[in-house]
């Protein structure tokens, strides 16, 4: 024990090394901002995809897709949504980007893409009676 210690049993003996802590709380509590999603066209998307390759800005869909951070089967996915017939692109350029809420998607497009135009035509039934 360090010279000029004393041992003693005294609750004084503590004082020394004790400590008060004040705590504020908020009288409300507030919410954390809620993020705002928003919806792409996938054909406004696509068309972005189409001119990046065109213009050079990305060498080929491998880099695109390192850039956008999704894979390379999910670019061809959305550049293939340009193969479908005019009236329909035209009929979902229509809606506008973004979109409000998740009322297209590429995925809900994607089995239209290798149809014939006859079968394409209740797509575009489907989205004029919808909107």
């Amino acid at each position: 024990m360090p010279k000029g210690w004393k041992l003693t049993s005294s609750p004084n003996c503590s004082i020394d090394r004790t400590f008060t802590s004040t705590f504020y709380f908020p009288q409300k509590a507030t919410k954390a901002n809620k993020t705002i999603r928003v919806y792409r066209n996938p054909i406004y998307l696509a068309r972005e995809y189409k001119k990046m390759l065109d213009s050079g800005e990305v060498k080929n869909q491998a880099e695109l897709a390192r850039i956008k951070g999704i894979s390379r089967a999910r670019v061809t996915q959305i550049l293939n949504l340009l193969k479908l017939d005019s009236l329909i692109i035209q009929e979902l350029e229509k809606l506008g980007d973004p979109l409000k809420s998740k009322i297209i998607t590429e995925r809900m497009l994607r089995p239209y893409v290798n149809k014939s135009p006859q079968e394409q035509k209740a797509l575009l039934n489907i989205l004029k009676n919808s909107f």
